[in-house]
């Protein structure tokens, strides 16, 4: 039986290791609270997708011109993922979350008075990197804050947080659009993180290195240097692996969330239709995300990477192909959220056990940062197929190509010695 190693070093001098005896209560709360954060990240992400149409229409552009826009937030969670985990290693990730969240309630509310395009782009841009921030964050929060033996299931359903706030925000953005317009999801998606700070000030515990300098003023400062923590040691191949893996896989994520509504609506959809079909793929990452922390425990890590990943791409060309049945693209929608999820979720996991804990926020954030270059990339290639006039089909075909890469990239890292060592 094969499952990630949970734990790259022993805590820090002076500092006892977290038990589940006594400490459930404490490991709980920062799940939620995690889980909160992590439930909003997936609303925001999720709500500007089934809006896009309308939001192009009142600002008087073209839908196909509206890829930029979906980059834009990409671009901004790149910075927000590389700037705010070494802020969080080193400040205290509890801090961190609360700013981050606090960005994610302005740029929500800011994109609702969005009066034109470039505002609109720099309002998103804005709000990846609250979204960017927050995220290498809570994962090390919550990893450092769980029992070693459940850390892997602590962070892929922890995650699983991600696509049920995007679930929730497709399905109220199609009920939404029609009652209320397209405003309303922005309002309701910067009223919930500013309800979340003072909870998140008061409950949430900081990291324990944090806690540990505060108490020992003769404590060094926790200082990061990126590169040496993330290629030294001998970590430099499998780095530079999950890094590849991470981009195929994250462009494919981002690129099915947030074109999937205007794809369906171009093969002849209605709004709400496609908008439903968001919101099942949203469930379906869910269950794969949930259920890829348990298969981990008995399927080798590589091998469950490895056919989500291949599994996801065939039903992305399944969605395409059977573009105009509603129950084939329902059960396709479903398929391609359960084995990519899976697939992202478990690569997160990855990089949380791959590096120490006292980089582990900048590990998983630079991962990510990295990886949002190819969720950049791929709205605006898509958006640029689009104007080209391909087919639905050919579309979605071109879209499932980075999950075979990523299934290579999976193999070559799970033969590096960094990852042989990070499993038992």
């Amino acid at each position: 039986m094969v499952s990630l190693r949970q734990d790259m070093e022993a805590p820090p001098a002076g500092v006892a290791p977290l038990e589940p005896d006594g400490t459930q209560h404490l490991q709980w709360r920062v799940y939620i609270l995690c889980g909160l954060v992590a439930f909003l990240d997936g609303f925001d992400t999720q709500s500007i997708g089934p809006a896009a149409d309308a939001i192009a229409a009142s600002i008087g552009m073209d839908i196909k011109d509206f890829g930029p826009v979906f980059s834009a937030s990409q671009i901004g969670f790149l910075i927000g993922a590389v700037i705010f985990s070494a802020l969080g290693d080193r400040f205290g990730r509890k801090r961190m979350l609360v700013a981050g969240t606090l960005v994610i309630a302005f740029s929500s509310l800011g994109t609702a008075y969005a009066g034109s395009y470039n505002e609109l782009l720099a309002i998103r841009m804005l709000a990846g990197i609250g979204l960017g921030g927050v995220t290498p964050n809570f994962i090390s929060l919550a990893s450092e804050f769980a029992p070693p033996a459940r850390r892997t299931r602590v962070v892929t359903m922890l995650w699983a947080a991600v696509p049920i706030g995007g679930m929730m925000g497709s399905f109220v953005s199609s009920f939404t659009l029609s009652q209320f317009g397209w405003q309303a999801i922005f309002y309701l998606g910067g009223a919930a993180p500013l309800l979340l700070v003072p909870v998140l000030v008061f409950m949430l515990p900081e990291s324990r290195e944090v806690q540990r300098g505060a108490n020992d003023r003769s404590a060094p400062p926790l200082r990061v240097a990126p590169i040496e923590a993330l290629f030294g040691e001998g970590r430099g191949l499998a780095t530079l692996w999950l890094w590849l893996a991470s981009w195929m896989t994250w462009l494919l994520l981002v690129v099915i969330g947030v074109w999937t509504p205007s794809l369906l609506q171009q093969a002849g959809w209605t709004t709400p239709m496609a908008a439903s079909m968001l919101g099942l793929l949203n469930a379906g990452g869910v269950a794969g995300t949930f259920l890829i922390g348990v298969a981990l425990r008995f399927v080798p890590a590589q091998r469950a990477l490895m056919l989500a990943l291949m599994a996801a791409a065939a039903s992305i060309v399944m969605l395409g192909t059977f573009a105009h049945s509603f129950a084939a693209v329902a059960v396709a929608a479903s398929l391609a959220g359960f084995f990519s999820s899976a697939a992202g979720g478990s690569l997160l996991a990855l990089s949380a056990s791959l590096y120490p804990e006292r980089v582990r926020a900048t590990g998983v954030g630079w991962s990510l940062g990295f990886a949002r270059t190819g969720a950049v990339l791929g709205p605006i290639c898509v958006g640029w197929l689009v104007g080209l006039q391909w087919s639905t089909a050919s579309i979605y075909s071109a879209i499932a190509l980075p999950g075979l890469l990523a299934t290579v990239l999976v193999f070559l890292l799970s033969r590096t010695s960094t990852f042989r060592a990070a499993i038992k």
